[in-house]
C-alpha cells in the first residue's frame, strides 16, 4: 500500500468515526417529542436515549482510550463501528422506549471507541507533513455534526420516516469497516503492554456520572437542590482520581508524565473553554431569533448555521494553512476571533438585521477552525507515542464534559432571567466571553513569564 492511499484510508477512518459519533447526539434530539408519542412514553423517560448515549460515550472513552494504546487503535476503531453500526440497527428496529434505551447505550460505547481513536489514528500513523491538514479535516467533522444532525432528523421526520434518522448511520459505518479492515492488513501498530486500572476506571466514571447527573438537574427549578452536590461531588472526585492516578506505576492516565508538559494543562484549558463556549453559540441563538427577535422557527434553522459553517470552512482552510509549527499562534489567533465574536453578540439590539447575528457566528466559527485542529494537535504532541489513545480521550472527555455544563449552565441563566429573556441571552453572551478573555491572558502571560526554549 502506497503513502497517499494510507493516509487518505486513515483520514476516512477517523473522520467518519468524529462525524458518526456527534452527529448522533442533534440527530434524535428534534426527534424526542415525535419518539415521545412514538412510543406513548414521557418527556423525562425518552430524553435518557440522550443521556444514555452521552453517559456510555463519556464514562468509556478514557478507559477504550488506554485499551486502545494497548492492542492497537485500528482494531478498537473497528470494533467501534461495529458496535456503532450494530445499534444504529437495533435503535431502528426498536419497539419500545426500553429498547430504544439499551440500543442507544450500545451506540454510545461504540462512539467511545470512535472518538478515543480518532486523533490518535492520525498521529500515530499518518506521514507528519500531513497531519495538520488531516486534523483539519477532523474538525470539519466535528463541526458538520451540529449541521447536519438536525436537519437530516427533521427531513425523516417529515416523512414519518424515524428509523432512518439511526439506519443512515449503516452505509457510513460499512464503508468505515472497509477501510479499516484494509488498513490492519497492511500496517502494523506500536502497542504497550501495561495492566489495565480498574480502580482509575471507577473513579472516573462515578466522577462524570456525578458530573453529568448534575448538569443535567441544574437547568431544572424542582431538582435543583440535588444538582450543586452531584457537581460538587464530582469535582471533588476529580481532584481524587488525578492525585491516585498520579501515584500509579501503571495509571489509566499518567499524569507524572503530564505534568512533564505543564503547558498541557493550558491547552486542556483552552480545550475546556471552547468546549463550553460552543455550547452557549450552539443553544442561545434559537432564542434570539424566534422569542427576541420573532423570526418564524425555518428561517431561524438556516439563520443558526453561521457557527457550523464557519468551523467546517475555516478548519479546512486553518489546515492548509498550518505545517504543525503554527499550532499554539493558530490557537490564540482563533480564541482572539471567539471573543470578538461575543462582542459583536452583545453589540447586537432588536432593530438588528439578524444577517447580522448570523455574520457574528459565522465569526465564532472561523475562530473555531483556526483553533480546534491547533488545540487538538498540540495536546497529542504533548504525550508520547505509546499513549496517543488516551490522550486524544482525554482531550474529547474534557470537551464534552464542558460542552454539557455549558447547556447546562445557559440553560439555568435562561430560566433564572424569566420573563426577562433579553437579560438572560446577554448574561450568557457576558460570560462566554469573560472565560474566553480569561483563558486567552492566562496564555500570554505564560508565554511571557515562561517563553518556551527554541
Amino acid at each position: 500500500m502506497n503513502s497517499r492511499i494510507k493516509n487518505q484510508l486513515i483520514i476516512t477512518v477517523a473522520g467518519l468515526g468524529m462525524l458518526l459519533s456527534t452527529l448522533d447526539t442533534g440527530i434524535i434530539n428534534v426527534a424526542l417529542p415525535f419518539l415521545q408519542h412514538q412510543f406513548q412514553s414521557t418527556t423525562s423517560i425518552t430524553a435518557l436515549s440522550v443521556v444514555g448515549y452521552t453517559t456510555s460515550l463519556a464514562v468509556l472513552i478514557l478507559p477504550i482510550g488506554y485499551l486502545s494504546d494497548r492492542i492497537g487503535k485500528l482494531k478498537v476503531s473497528l470494533v467501534g463501528l461495529l458496535m456503532f453500526g450494530f445499534g444504529s440497527v437495533l435503535c431502528g428496529l426498536a419497539t419500545n422506549i426500553v429498547d430504544l434505551i439499551i440500543f442507544r447505550v450500545i451506540q454510545g460505547v461504540g462512539a467511545a471507541a470512535l472518538q478515543s481513536t480518532s486523533a490518535a489514528l492520525i498521529t500515530t500513523l499518518m506521514d507528519n507533513d500531513h497531519i495538520p491538514r488531516a486534523l483539519g479535516v477532523l474538525g470539519i467533522m466535528i463541526g458538520l455534526g451540529p449541521i447536519l444532525g438536525p436537519s437530516i432528523g427533521g427531513f425523516f421526520l417529515a416523512f414519518n420516516a424515524w428509523r432512518l434518522i439511526f439506519w443512515i448511520n449503516i452505509p457510513f459505518a460499512i464503508l468505515g469497516l472497509i477501510c479499516n479492515q484494509l488498513l490492519i492488513s497492511q500496517i502494523h501498530e506500536n502497542t504497550t503492554k501495561r495492566s489495565f486500572d480498574f480502580w482509575g476506571s471507577l473513579i472516573n466514571a462515578i466522577m462524570i456520572i456525578c458530573l453529568l447527573a448534575g448538569f443535567l438537574l441544574l437547568s431544572k427549578t424542582a431538582s435543583f437542590k440535588f444538582a450543586i452536590p452531584l457537581i460538587v461531588c464530582g469535582l471533588v472526585l476529580g481532584l481524587f482520581f488525578y492525585t491516585f492516578e498520579f501515584r500509579l506505576n501503571e495509571p489509566l492516565v499518567d499524569f507524572r508524565t503530564l505534568s512533564k508538559a505543564p503547558r498541557v494543562w493550558l491547552y486542556l484549558s483552552q480545550t475546556a473553554i471552547f468546549g463550553f463556549a460552543s455550547a452557549i453559540v450552539f443553544l442561545i441563538p434559537p432564542f434570539l431569533f424566534e422569542k427576541v427577535m420573532h423570526i418564524d422557527v425555518g428561517v431561524t434553522g438556516l439563520l443558526v448555521l453561521g457557527a457550523p459553517a464557519g468551523l467546517v470552512i475555516f478548519s479546512r482552510i486553518s489546515g492548509s494553512q498550518n505545517d504543525g509549527s503554527k499550532n499554539q499562534k493558530f490557537s490564540r489567533w482563533g480564541l482572539m476571533i471567539i471573543a470578538l465574536a461575543f462582542v459583536g453578540l452583545l453589540l447586537v439590539g432588536v432593530q438588528w438585521l439578524p444577517i447580522i447575528v448570523t455574520g457574528c457566528l459565522f465569526l465564532f466559527g472561523i475562530g473555531g477552525g483556526y483553533f480546534q485542529p491547533a488545540n487538538i494537535a498540540t495536546i497529542m504532541q504533548s504525550g508520547s507515542a505509546s499513549n496517543q489513545g488516551i490522550i486524544g480521550s482525554l482531550q474529547r472527555m474534557i470537551q464534552n464534559i464542558t460542552i454539557a455544563s455549558g447547556t447546562a449552565i445557559g440553560s439555568t441563566l435562561i430560566n433564572l432571567t424569566v420573563p426577562n429573556l433579553r437579560l438572560g441571552i446577554q448574561v450568557n453572551w457576558y460570560l462566554a466571553l469573560f472565560v474566553v478573555v480569561i483563558i486567552v491572558i492566562v496564555e500570554i502571560l505564560i508565554n511571557y513569564l515562561y517563553p518556551e526554549k527554541a
